[in-house]
């Protein structure tokens, strides 16, 4: 697959697998996630994977019946009609359940240049409860999220430079930076706005195809996999979505209210 060019103040590509890498020279296709282990979707019922045409694109996690939480730039580009999303499956070429898309809900100040509020949810046909292994994460309700801890975060982005998606669902720990570590590591690359944040180790990151997945600390989701910074598992930490800001959780709140409501009109 071909990547896809996108100037703005530093580079960003957008690879046809839904990751996104941001460097200052010319940047190269790398895999998903480094330095992790081979993981069974039974401890990670949660994760899924969002497809266009039946290619895993992206990430995702179950955070309602029938709503995924992805990034924005995930949603971007395709038709609703070509989405799906496989569930309960720890691979994503096969098993479990694929559920059709009927819409998708981008956060209102989602910024396609910088990435700022890159968040979206999807809505599916059906429903993804009551299905083997699959099972709701709840994301934060906490205005702040902890720093200097290890989060697990997990996707089938590839392993090593120019890979492609893995086959089965790998999983790794990374440190989650505080603010000011975070604007110190990435200043010549990127502009840190309050709905980022960074976590990851030297050898142990996200990579392209992980992009949308679901970073979580003591069961809960508190971030969003965003953009990386010039290469997988290097020494400048990956781009997560901030689910503590309250902008963020109003929104993902909100449209869970309102599919809910939306619902018992239905069946009432």
């Amino acid at each position: 697959m071909t990547p896809w060019l996108l100037p703005v103040v530093v580079t960003i590509v957008a690879f046809s697998d839904g990751a996104l890498a941001i460097g200052n020279s010319k940047p190269r296709a790398t895999g998903r996630i480094v330095g992790g282990n081979d993981v069974n979707i039974s401890d990670f019922p949660y994760q899924l994977s969002l497809q266009n045409n039946n290619y895993h694109i992206c990430g995702a996690s179950v955070v309602a019946n029938r709503l995924a939480l992805t990034a924005a730039h995930c949603c971007i580009g395709s038709s609703v009609s070509d989405l799906t999303i496989r569930g309960g499956s720890t691979s994503h070429e096969d098993g479990g359940e694929v559920f059709f898309v009927s819409r998708v809900f981008i956060h209102p100040d989602y910024d396609d240049a910088n990435l700022n509020f890159d968040v979206c949810i999807v809505r599916v046909i059906g429903s993804f409860m009551g299905k083997p292994n699959i099972a709701i994460i709840q994301p934060t309700n906490s205005g702040v999220i902890p720093t200097g801890v290890q989060g697990i975060v997990s996707g089938w982005g590839a392993v090593y430079t120019n890979g492609d998606a893995v086959r089965n669902l790998r999983a790794t720990r990374v440190k989650i930076f505080n603010t000011n570590e975070c604007i110190d590591k990435t200043r010549d690359y990127v502009f840190i706005t309050a709905s980022m944040f960074c976590a990851g180790n030297v050898g142990s990151s996200i990579c392209v195809g992980d992009s949308g997945g679901p970073l979580v600390y003591q069961k809960r989701q508190i971030g969003i996999v965003s953009f990386i910074i010039n290469e997988c598992g290097g020494s400048t930490p990956a781009i997560y979505t901030r689910l503590s800001l309250k902008s963020v959780r109003d929104f993902i709140t909100q449209t869970i209210n309102n599919d809910q409501q939306r619902q018992s009109l239905a069946t009432g």
